[in-house]
This record gives C-alpha cells, structure tokens and sequence, in this order.
C-alpha cells in the first residue's frame, strides 16, 4: 500500500468541511479547493494551502489537482427539486472524475448519507431527493474503477446549536424517532484513520454515535448542559408544507423534516467502529464544549 500524503478537499468551508479539513491537515499535506480563496484563508488552518476551483470548472479542478495522491469530497445537495440542470453531488462529481483522468489518485473519500447507505435502503419508506442525487454521484465515482469510500452519516450533533432562534431550540415534526447522533469531531477523526489505512477500508462505511437517542431527548439533554434558559418549540410539519408553496428553501427544510421524521436509525456502524473507532463524543459532552467555546469567545 502506498502511504498517501497529499489530499485535495473539495467543499472545506462547509460547517462539516472544515474541521475534517483542519482533522486532515494534523497528518497530511492537504489543499483545499475553493471559489473564494479569500475565506478559506480566513477560516481554515495556516498550514492548508489553498487553490481556486470551482466544480463547474473542469479546467480549474484538474490544475488544482495536479500532484495529489487522493480526494475528500464534502458536498451536499439541498433541494427538494429532481430536475435541475446541475447538481455539486452528481454533474459536480462527474467533473472532478472527467478532471482527475490522467493523474495519480489513489483514492477517493466522500461524505453522503446514511439514506445513501445500500443496507438501509430497503428499510426507506421513501427516501429524500438529496440521496437520489448523491447515489447516483457515488455511482460515478463507483465505475471509475479508483478506490473509494462513502461515508454514511446519521444527524451530526452540530445540527442543534443549528437550529436555536430567539432564545429557543426549535424542530420540524416527529421528535419520537431514535437516532444515533454523531459528532463532527469524531467522524473527523475516523476520516483521518480511513485515509491512513486506505486500502482495508470498506466501500461504505455507516456514521454513527455512541447511542440512540430520541429527537425530544436529544433536545431536552442539548439544552440541560448548553444553555437551561432555551425553551424547546416544535413547528408542526403541516405548516411548513405550506410555506414552501412559496419560499422554495422552506420547500427543502419542509421535505428534509418529514424525511427525518419517517426514518428512525437502525444500528449499522459496528464495522465503521472496528475499522475507524468507537466514537466518545456524547450529547453531555457535546453541549458543555459548545458552551465553553462560547463562553471563551464571548470572554
């Protein structure tokens, strides 16, 4: 196995981006590959080198790939519509594979989904427009041939602090349902260990944290250890159906919660824990760095 030493980011200044990005940087050369090289300067860690690229762009994607030994991709689709002209996690994906023709990649590493993980696909009721489009990418980057892995991720942790607004933790409708939360923090550093052991790494690996935890509970925890004076408000789903009629953002957040609401989370990650580690990171202890980080800040 050759060590990899060189990895390209396409998508490091996204809240999930950046701190696998700067997770990266502690053991590999790594380049990030931006619109604006402006903010990823301002956000990223010095020793990053950064390069212009767009995925629109063929050309600039194969320059600013030119002597990287592997890609991490961290993109996303966040629409409710299956007939746009382009998507960052399908038409984007197949540039990057039209770019790297010709070079030396030995791997390839993207986030997805764990309703893009195939072992959950039967247990769908249905599932979101943003895993058709990101299976039908991880298909492209499958019939290349180049070795890869999906990783397939439940709610991250940071989805909370997310959602706080005037003074209240707010939700979109089912808050029964279990999910297996995980942290940002963790999940970088089992993406670090994937590209460590590249070539025992399986082709998907499922994301999740250290137990199953309802969406009410998660709430209820979140706010005891970060912040008691949040009130927790749940919107009904119905409402937002209807305000996406006209706004097509809350279009996607509407069809985004009722996906989240209809899919509890089986466990599926026991092969991700033996290969990658068990994540650490509990809700308690997700909240208190949140608040100390806040506090730190505000000091």
């Amino acid at each position: 196995m050759t060590p990899i030493k060189k990895i390209a980011v396409i998508g490091a200044t996204g809240r999930l981006g950046a701190p696998v990005t700067a997770e990266l940087a502690k053991r590999f050369q790594v380049r990030a590959i931006v619109r604006s090289p402006d903010k990823a300067k301002a956000m990223l860690p010095p020793q990053i080198e950064i390069a212009q690229g767009n995925l629109r762009d063929v050309d600039s994607l194969r320059a600013a790939l030119e002597g990287m030994d592997a890609i991490y991709l961290n993109l996303a689709t966040e629409t409710a519509n299956l007939d746009l002209p382009f998507y960052e996690e399908r038409e984007g994906v197949e540039n990057v594979m039209t770019a790297i023709q010709g070079l030396n990649i030995q791997y390839i590493a993207k986030i997805g989904a764990l309703g893009a993980y195939p072992p959950a696909l039967k247990s769908l009721k249905d599932n979101m427009v943003p895993n058709i489009i990101r299976m039908e990418g991880h298909k492209i980057i499958a019939d290349s041939g180049i070795p890869h892995t999906f990783f397939a991720p439940t709610h991250f942790m940071e989805l909370l602090p997310n959602m706080i607004n005037k003074n209240a933790l707010q939700w979109i409708g089912n808050t029964k349902i279990k999910i297996y939360w995980i942290s940002v923090v963790d999940y970088a550093q089992q993406v670090v260990k994937a590209f460590e052991n590249h070539a025992s790494i399986p082709e998907h690996c499922a994301v999740q944290g250290p137990e199953a935890i309802s969406v009410r509970q998660a709430m209820k925890r979140f706010v005891e250890h970060y912040d008691p004076t949040l009130k927790i408000r749940i919107a009904p789903l119905w409402v937002m159906k209807i305000i996406g009629f006209f706004n097509p953002h809350m279009k996607f957040v509407a069809h985004l919660f009722e996906y989240f609401g209809n899919h509890e989370d089986p466990f599926y990650a026991e092969q991700t824990w033996q290969k990658l580690g068990k994540p650490k990171t509990t809700l308690e202890l997700f909240a208190k760095k949140i608040r100390q980080k806040n506090q730190t800040v505000k000091g």
